[in-house]
């Protein structure tokens, strides 16, 4: 069962960092409501560097974002298929996936939008559960 909700909130992170990716450059959900804004933002600079327009960076930093969530959720439902051993019994993956998770739900929570803290916060309460569960079970197969 630990298994199962290990690859469940990879595959959870996964889908939203592939979805983010398609609302980045096929749709316009990420697009500003003021279709002015979009405008300025393209005729906008940063003060680093004249070439980065306000506009450009938008669509990197999302598709820079969609690409690392996709990773983590990649490489957890990667070595939660094959390798769940040392998935589950290394204390660092274990910590880092629920720390990286967290920090989504707070950045979201501060800065984004409560669909996004939703969408963050399942995984982070399935990789806790996970955790529970693989703890739990190892020590009473110990007991």
């Amino acid at each position: 069962m630990a298994r199962v909700c290990i690859m469940l909130a990879s595959a959870i992170l996964l889908f939203f960092g592939l979805l983010h990716l398609h609302g980045t450059f096929f749709t316009t959900d990420l697009h500003p409501a003021d279709l002015e804004l979009i405008t300025k933002l393209k005729s906008s600079h940063i003060q680093m560097d004249k070439s980065g327009n306000l506009w450009r960076l938008w669509l990197g930093f999302n598709a820079m974002f969609s690409v690392g969530l996709s990773f983590i959720g990649m490489i957890n439902l990667y070595l939660s298929a094959k390798h769940f051993q040392f998935w589950a019994s290394n204390a660092f993956i274990f910590l880092l996936a629920i720390g990286s998770t967290a920090i989504l739900v707070w950045i979201g929570y501060a800065y984004i939008i409560i669909d996004f803290v939703i969408s963050m916060a399942v995984p982070l309460v399935l990789f806790v559960t996970g955790l529970f569960l693989f703890h739990f079970k190892n020590r009473n197969q110990h007991e």
